[in-house]
């Protein structure tokens, strides 16, 4: 599990989504930030809170997709 893959998994549990992937999400967070380096735990969560509302919006189908594009 990568350094990004435990935030977010975490953020994801505090934000009360626990069972949705990681990938998923990131995928999401990687179309406006292709790194995350500079992403500070707050920007992280509120990526993470904008990505969970997008995956809910579009549903999973569409987000794996996505992370799939982005090779997660």
């Amino acid at each position: 599990m990568s350094q990004y893959t435990q935030i977010i998994h975490e953020e994801i549990a505090r934000q009360g989504a626990i069972g949705t992937d990681p990938r998923l999400v990131e995928g999401y967070i990687r179309i406006e930030h292709p790194t995350l380096d500079h992403l500070s735990r707050a920007d992280f969560a509120r990526e993470i809170k904008e990505a969970l509302a997008c995956i809910n919006e579009g549903g999973v189908e569409i987000a794996e997709q996505l992370a799939q594009s982005f090779g997660l």
